[in-house]
């Protein structure tokens, strides 16, 4: 669309796209004609979710998902969260909170559940979208003196052991002086 803006005119592209670069002309009808030449070049904007595309949370934890917009010329008029494909911004899930950024957008997970695990996209009304897939680290729920056994009767089982070789060895040394002592008397 073309603006007049006495004396001055304005081209003006809105929703644009790639098939939209490549080299305008201004003229003037003057004698001799006056004219300008201007190479548009189209840079398609994308969001970044730092972190990605895999990233593990341990159960309990806290998680913040940054959607970080690239080369965007505007602020986009939405960016939306979807968790496994549906929309998450406006679930009234506890703990859950979708913010607002200069550059793009905050999901926030206050306690993380091994059902968050899941593929998260966010995508700007602007920008190609991003993905990341979180992956739940299930905390463990047995204390530690029931993996593997206590460990402190594992250190004396093995000190136990330690002190029956010490002896052994001992009294076989013993007994051979013994038997070389009983071979001199004879």
């Amino acid at each position: 669309m073309v603006v007049s803006n006495s004396p001055d005119w304005t081209l003006l592209i809105k929703n644009v796209k790639r098939e939209d670069a490549g080299l305008y002309e201004c003229q003037i009808q003057t004698e001799p004609v006056q004219q300008r030449f201007i190479r548009l070049s189209i840079t398609e904007a994308y969001s970044m979710i730092p972190g990605g595309p895999d990233l593990h949370v341990k159960q309990g934890s806290s998680l913040r998902l940054e959607c970080q917009l690239i080369a965007s010329t505007e602020t986009p008029s939405f960016i939306f969260w979807y968790r496994e494909g549906r929309m998450i911004n406006y679930d009234d899930e506890p703990g859950v909170k979708v913010e607002a950024t200069k550059n793009g957008s905050i999901l926030v997970v206050d306690k993380v559940k091994l059902s968050h695990g899941a593929n998260y996209t966010c995508s700007p009304s602007n920008a190609k979208p991003a993905y990341i897939m979180i992956h739940v680290i299930e905390e463990e729920e047995k204390p530690a003196a029931m993996h593997g056994g206590d460990r402190r009767n594992a250190t004396s089982r093995a000190s136990i052991n330690v002190m029956l070789i010490f002896l052994t060895s001992l009294g076989i040394r013993i007994s051979n002086q013994l038997r070389l002592r009983h071979t001199c008397v004879t």
